[in-house]
């Protein structure tokens, strides 16, 4: 069990659907794994028709596709698809200012700083697990900010559609400067959040996710 792991449930649909979905984002099971339900089902100690539930539901969210037999496969995504996805996440990042209420919890920015702490780490340590887990908890702590439900579920759907796809292009990017966007992107967002600033918020939301775009779509172009 991985650190994501420890605090997630094998005993519910929920937990184990949290489970598999970190393991897609962070690599685990990377872009074409393909998956046995008899596996999976013996791992977590469950019958194969709650499990289907929740490779259903994966499926849903373009994470997984039905292979033959008694197997699902991990999706990759294309320049096009990744182009599409990032547009909408642009434009929902401008604009999450009208769903996030005032003031921003003490937590929240505990959790950005401690996470901005662990990011100084990865200078000299090149762990590309770590760097996902990083951004994922990022993703988590921002997405807690957001009082529209529907908002929320979209922002973190989109998220999860692209996560795997930036971290398996980390080898073609410049660590050093993947490192030092991230520090300057959490000191960025902390400031913000730390005057209220809910329209800067988004304005620099939205900057981050078009150099992410850029960069990443750059490194599968040149595949």
């Amino acid at each position: 069990m991985n650190v994501v792991e420890t605090d997630r449930s094998f005993n519910t649909v929920s937990g184990i659907y949290e489970i598999i979905r970190n393991r897609i984002a962070l690599l685990e099971y990377a872009p074409g794994t393909k998956l046995s339900e008899n596996t999976l089902a013996a791992e977590f100690g469950i019958s194969r028709t709650p499990l289907r539930k929740v490779l259903q539901r994966l499926e849903f969210e373009h994470l997984l596709v039905r292979s033959q037999g008694s197997y699902t496969t991990v999706t990759d995504v294309d320049a096009k698809t990744l182009s599409q996805i990032y547009e909408v996440r642009m434009v929902l990042a401008e604009n999450l200012y009208r769903f996030i209420d005032l003031p921003i919890p003490p937590a929240t920015i505990k959790s950005l700083e401690r996470l901005a702490e662990e990011a100084k780490e990865l200078q000299s340590n090149h762990d590309v697990y770590l760097l996902g887990k990083i951004h994922r908890e990022v993703e988590e702590a921002l997405a807690g900010t957001i009082s529209n439900i529907r908002a929320r579920e979209i922002t973190e759907l989109l998220y999860f559609e692209i996560s795997r796809i930036w971290l398996s292009c980390v080898h073609k990017l410049d660590w050093n400067e993947e490192i030092e966007l991230l520090s300057s992107e959490l000191r960025e967002l902390i400031a913000v959040l730390q005057r209220g600033d809910l329209r800067g918020f988004g304005f620099r939301r939205r900057n981050q996710a078009a150099m992410a775009f850029d960069r990443i779509y750059k490194a599968i172009s040149a595949k």
